[in-house]
């Protein structure tokens, strides 16, 4: 049985950082037990105190479970905690609620590494079938300035953990650090200067959405932000107004609009509201 986290020596670890995963994580579970592949892996989570059972579920799914409570959490540091109490020569991570769509996934998105084609290989990833998903998490990408011309100068390549597999040598020699968000690109940058080769796998495909509140999208659009500052990328006051003048900004929303598209006014003035956000998020890199 390829999925063993009893195996002493798994060829992969797949590593997940949970917390109140909710139900989606019981599909989660059920979609990874079910990958085929030729050799042993494992799924180990690193569970910041859930309270709604998710830790003991995975365990009773085969999972292996380490407890995480820092005194303050931050993505970097626990991301190489993560690292750490895995033992593959490839590690994937991914999103508690990210769901591989058929059984192959795995093997295609280790394959190059594997082969030595890659050190670094990120997936696909698409709107739940059948669910409802945050319209601008899969539209007018290009809305995020400063991401895009982040990629285009760190190997042209957007890494995300939410579905990543690294060789473990090489994570070894670079770690995420210590730092507060977008551990993903912090690492992209890592890679992309020591020469390391970065690889998009379109066939490994995972299904991944959100909904959100108003406040969860100002913190998660706040802290990416806040991130690319930390990089060296600010999102200054004249980016700012330069996104606001754009006529493009506008009509891709009336667009989407007259096509019904958006199901709620929240959609309707988000490619708004995120300059704003994402400017009051970039300052936060001067406050702190």
């Amino acid at each position: 049985m390829p999925f063993d986290s009893t195996n002493p020596s798994p060829k992969v670890s797949i590593g997940i950082l949970t917390r109140n995963a909710g139900r989606l994580f019981h599909e989660v579970m059920a979609a990874l037990k079910a990958q085929q592949v030729p050799w042993p892996f494992e799924v180990v989570l690193l569970d910041s105190a859930s309270r709604d059972g998710t830790d003991q579920y995975a365990i009773e799914q085969g999972a292996r479970v380490v407890p995480y409570k820092p005194k303050k959490f931050k993505f970097g540091s626990a991301r190489d905690a993560l690292f750490e109490n895995c033992r593959g020569e490839v590690i994937v991570t991914i999103s508690q609620d990210v769901v591989p769509s058929n059984a192959q996934w795995l093997q295609g998105l280790v394959r190059p590494i594997l082969e030595n084609k890659a050190d670094a290989t990120i997936g696909e990833q698409a709107e739940p079938p059948g669910g409802y998903t945050f319209y601008w998490d899969y539209h007018g990408s290009w809305l995020r300035t400063v991401a895009i011309r982040f990629d285009r100068a760190n190997g042209n390549i957007g890494l995300s953990c939410a579905d990543l597999a690294l060789r473990r040598a090489t994570w070894e020699k670079l770690r995420f650090g210590d730092v507060e968000a977008i551990e993903d690109r912090v690492m992209q940058v890592k890679l992309h200067r020591n020469g390391f080769r970065m690889m998009q796998v379109e066939s490994a495909l995972s299904y991944h959405g959100h909904d959100y509140t108003w406040k969860q999208l100002y913190d998660r659009n706040g802290s990416f932000a806040m991130g690319w500052a930390q990089l060296g990328w600010p999102y200054t006051f004249r980016q700012m107004l330069r996104d606001l003048i754009q006529p493009g900004r506008y009509a891709i929303i009336v667009d989407a609009f007259m096509k019904r598209k958006l199901r709620n006014w929240k959609e309707f003035c988000f490619p708004i509201a995120m300059c704003f956000i994402q400017w009051h998020g970039s300052r936060k890199k001067q406050w702190g």
